[in-house]
């Protein structure tokens, strides 16, 4: 008799586990924080099988068109990520990543690059409408002699779509 009792218990007990166990909802997983403290979040990614929408365009420019300039976009949800590489001829190129915002037609990124073996960083905008890539050129500061890129200026520069094979 004390037997059964003792197995009633550990049955009960052991059911009971498991209900508590089946009751709990599931952890989803994480994303990845972004290095801008304005994109750091824990917020758990419900959807995750969606991809990004992948978009590159290229200008060229300068004299006979020696200049050119290649930007990967990879857009998932309002979150953008991507390349930028700004190649003039027989100059020092600037080439680095992209992460950023996506708010309706507008892309608001951080440009982290290298030049000259120089890490630096820029804010760059961007309006995209179908298949057209512009941006907002960047100005100088005369005080500190960096660019940054006016809001109040116009998205002047226009950029070509081409397949991203071709930038890999």
């Amino acid at each position: 008799m004390k037997t059964l009792i003792t197995q009633l218990g550990l049955g009960i007990i052991s059911v009971s586990i498991f209900l508590t166990a089946c009751n709990q909802a599931p952890e989803g997983k994480k994303h990845a924080n972004w290095a801008d403290s304005s994109f750091r979040s824990d917020t758990t990614v419900v959807d995750t099988s969606h991809r990004p929408t992948e978009l590159c365009f290229f200008r060229l420019k300068g004299t006979s068109s020696k200049d050119s300039t290649f930007i990967n976009l990879s857009i998932l949800g309002n979150r953008v990520t991507g390349k930028y590489s700004w190649i003039p001829f027989e100059k020092d190129s600037r080439t680095g990543t992209l992460t950023g915002i996506k708010r309706g037609d507008t892309v608001d990124v951080v440009w982290h690059f290298a030049q000259e073996g120089i890490k630096d960083t820029l804010r760059t905008v961007f309006l995209l409408k179908g298949e057209q890539l512009k941006q907002k050129p960047f100005s100088v500061n005369q005080q500190t002699g960096r660019q940054f890129t006016d809001d109040k200026s116009a998205f002047s520069i226009s950029y070509q779509k081409t397949d991203c094979s071709l930038q890999r």
